[in-house]
C-alpha cells in the first residue's frame, strides 16, 4: 500500500521541525543580508557559520557554539597575522602554516570547539587573496564569524526552542512510568526485571525534566516564559520524586507481605485495596493533561475526581482490608503525593480532595 506523499510529509514534519526549519531559514536570510551589506568578499562563511551555531537543539547550545566559533576565528586570525607577518618578510607559506598550526592543534585537543581556529589559519595562510592587502583577510575572516553567530543567535533568542514543552513531555514520561510500576506491584504478579526497567525510565525522565527546567531558566534571561499557570510544571519535581521512592516502597511492601516468616511463600495475601488500582489510572490520566502545553484542565480535572472516587471507594472497603498493613500505608503516601500534584497543577476552591 502507498502511502500519499502529504501523509508522509505529516508524519515526518510536526511543530518542532516546522519551527527548526524557520529558525533555519530566517537565520540565513539575516545571515546573508548582513554580509551582503558589509561588502565581504567571502560572505558565505557567515552562512556557513549560521549554519553551524542556529542548527543546535537549545539556546545554550546556541551559545556554547557561537562563543566557540568567535573565538576560535578570533585566535586562528591572530595567529595567522603572525604568519602573514612571516610570509611578507620571505618564509615558506607552508612551513609557516605547520608552525603556526602546532599551537592551535593543541588547543583544539584541549578544546574541540575551537577548531575553527585551525580552519581560519588555512583560509588566512594557505589560501590565496584576491590581490588587496594580506591583512584584509583575518579581519574579514572574523567579521565574517561574527556575523554568522550573531545572526544565529538572534533568531535563537526571538525564536528558541521552548524548553517548557520538553520539561512537559518528561513529566509525561515519569508518570506514565510510575503508573505502570504502580500497577505492576498492585498486580500480585512481581516481576523484578520489568520494575527495574521501569524505574530507570522514571529516573531518566526526572534527569530530563531537571534539564530542561534549567534549560527553560536560561531561555527566560532572553524570552520571558509565558505567565500561565501551564508553567506550573517547575514545582511537580518534587512531587514527582516521592512518588517514584513511594512506588520503589510499595515493590518491597508488597514482596514483605508476600513472604512468611519462615522465608517460604505466604500465598500473597493480598492487602490491597479492591478500589486501589484505580491509581495508576490517575497518574496516566495526569500524564496525558501534563504532555500538552497548556496543560489539559478536562484530564486535570477528570483525575481529581477519580481521586475523590477512590477516596469514598476505600472509605466503603474500609472494613475488607488491611488497613494497618505496610501496603496500605504506601497507598495512603502515593494518594497524599497525587493530591499535593494535582494542588499544584489546578488549586481547588475548596482547598483539595480531603
Amino acid at each position: 500500500m502507498t502511502i500519499p506523499l502529504t501523509q508522509s510529509i505529516k508524519s515526518h514534519f510536526g511543530v518542532p521541525e516546522v519551527r527548526r526549519l524557520a529558525r533555519t531559514l530566517m537565520a540565513c536570510a539575516l545571515s546573508y543580508g548582513a554580509a551582503r551589506l558589509a561588502t565581504l568578499p567571502e560572505g558565505y562563511w557567515a552562512l556557513i557559520t549560521t549554519l553551524v551555531v542556529v542548527t543546535q537543539p537549545s539556546l545554550t547550545q546556541t551559545l556554547g557554539t557561537a562563543r566557540d566559533q568567535i573565538i576560535g576565528a578570533c585566535l586562528g586570525a591572530a595567529v595567522g597575522v603572525l604568519g602573514i607577518v612571516a610570509i611578507v618578510q620571505g618564509a615558506t607559506p607552508i612551513i609557516v602554516f605547520f608552525v603556526a598550526l602546532l599551537p592551535l592543534a593543541v588547543l583544539a585537543a584541549l578544546d574541540p570547539g575551537l577548531r575553527l581556529a585551525c580552519v581560519t589559519l588555512v583560509i588566512v595562510v594557505l589560501i590565496p587573496g584576491d590581490g588587496g592587502s594580506p591583512f584584509e583577510r583575518p579581519i574579514h575572516r572574523v567579521l565574517e564569524i561574527i556575523i554568522g553567530a550573531s545572526a544565529a543567535f538572534i533568531v535563537a533568542v526571538i525564536w528558541p526552542n521552548r524548553a517548557i514543552r520538553t520539561a512537559h513531555r518528561s513529566v509525561a514520561d515519569s508518570l506514565r512510568s510510575l503508573a505502570q510500576l504502580i500497577g505492576l506491584h498492585l498486580s500480585g504478579r512481581p516481576d523484578a526485571t520489568r520494575a527495574s526497567q521501569l524505574e530507570n525510565r522514571s529516573e531518566a525522565a526526572l534527569r530530563a525534566l531537571d534539564e530542561a527546567l534549567k534549560e527553560a531558566g536560561r531561555e527566560h534571561v532572553f524570552v520571558p516564559i509565558r505567565n500561565e499557570r501551564s508553567d506550573a510544571i517547575d514545582k511537580v519535581a518534587p512531587f514527582l520524586g516521592r512518588l517514584h521512592r513511594d512506588a520503589q516502597f510499595l515493590g518491597k511492601a508488597v514482596m514483605r507481605d508476600a513472604v512468611r516468616p519462615d522465608g517460604a511463600s505466604a500465598g500473597r495475601v493480598d492487602p490491597v485495596d479492591p478500589v486501589d488500582p484505580v491509581l495508576p489510572k490517575i497518574l496516566t490520566t495526569l500524564a496525558d493533561a501534563l504532555d500538552a502545553v497548556p496543560i489539559d484542565d478536562r484530564k486535570t480535572a477528570s483525575a481529581r475526581t477519580m481521586l475523590q472516587e477512590w477516596e469514598r471507594g476505600r472509605t466503603a472497603h474500609a472494613g475488607d482490608t488491611r488497613e494497618d498493613s505496610i501496603v496500605g500505608f504506601v497507598i495512603g503516601l502515593i494518594a497524599n503525593d497525587i493530591e499535593g500534584l494535582l494542588q499544584v497543577l489546578s488549586p481547588a476552591s475548596d482547598g483539595g480532595t480531603r
